[in-house]
């Protein structure tokens, strides 16, 4: 089967290193490009975590820079959950390789508004570079033919009590891409991770006993996963990165098995709710009074077996 050719937008902190890992060893879809954003950690880290992905997958992928700020300049960083270097203070060597010259955004457009093929587009940061995009060239959104995010939450957030981190993060570019005309988005938020999207002691030992670069970064950073779970709860509890969620959709949406189209809005202003997702679930929507359409496609849960056995065929192929 001819792989889907894909770009990975992206942050990278340890959930984003584990699932562009995951894609880059991927024979289901062709990596064409990595852009980057600030959001987990600054933007130079971020670059730099990036192109470390990049080394130990043993797969070619261009890397550029993109946003060093959101949209309105407000946003936040995550060291408290990644590490001060975003790898979880692991101590990967420094990447050989560098990154490209052009700016993310100017790949984005040029990318897509060129391309003779389609393109998926994989988001697992905050959406600023998106949003730039769809601002700097008027028909790029047309151009995407589909775009996977790890965004947003349906019950609650992580980052507040509302909101998920990539979309607090950014709310303006959120809003902006969730409106947007890309004719299919597909949000994987956090409650699918939550629920069905877990990978296990017996996974992670399987593939911690694989002697290739992806394999043993991936492992070093599940590993830290299951014990951050141990050392919060007591418990043993499977690692639940939710960018790995995330591409686990992106790379095979038949991974899927419950989700719905919805109408989802971006909370801009509120106080207590700025980022938050408002998935509109009313059993009786528009029976009453018109309610705008369903606008994004929203994921409940996974096959989890398949989906754990998806990622170690992939990293032990």
């Amino acid at each position: 089967m001819t792989p889907r050719k894909v770009i990975i937008d992206c942050d990278t902190g340890v959930d984003d290193a584990q699932a562009t890992l995951f894609a880059l060893r991927s024979p289901l879809v062709e990596v064409l490009g990595i852009t980057t954003t600030t959001g987990n950690v600054p933007i130079d880290k971020v670059v730099r975590n990036t192109l470390i992905v990049v080394e130990h997958s043993g797969k070619p992928a261009p890397v550029y820079q993109g946003s060093y700020r959101a949209v309105l300049g407000a946003g936040g960083t995550a060291e408290y959950v990644h590490g001060k270097d975003g790898l979880g203070d692991i101590g990967f060597p420094e990447p050989a390789i560098q990154k490209q010259a052009e700016h993310a955004v100017d790949f984005l457009t040029r990318c897509f508004l060129t391309s003779s093929e389609p393109i998926d587009l994989i988001t697992l940061g905050p959406l600023t570079n998106i949003a730039l995009a769809i601002q700097k060239e008027r028909d790029f959104d047309l151009a995407v033919r589909s775009i996977t995010m790890m965004a947003g939450g349906i019950r609650n957030g992580n980052t507040t009590a509302a909101a998920e981190f990539n979309v607090w993060a950014d709310p303006e570019a959120a809003d902006i891409v969730f409106r947007s005309r890309i004719a299919k988005k597909t949000m994987v938020a956090l409650d699918p991770n939550y629920d069905s999207g877990g990978i296990y002691d017996e996974d992670v030992k399987r593939i911690e006993a694989a002697q290739t670069p992806w394999c043993w970064m991936a492992g070093r950073l599940m590993r830290q996963g299951l014990e951050r779970w141990r050392e919060f709860t007591g418990e043993d509890r499977p690692t639940i990165p939710p960018d790995l969620t995330a591409m686990g959709v992106a790379i095979d949406p038949s991974l899927v098995s419950s989700g719905e189209m919805l109408h989802v809005m971006v909370e801009t202003a509120g106080n207590h709710t700025r980022g938050m997702t408002v998935v509109d679930r009313r059993p009786h929507r528009g029976v009453f009074r018109p309610a705008p359409e369903p606008n994004i496609f929203v994921v409940y849960t996974l096959d989890n077996p398949r989906y754990r056995k998806l990622v170690v065929d992939t990293f032990l192929a």
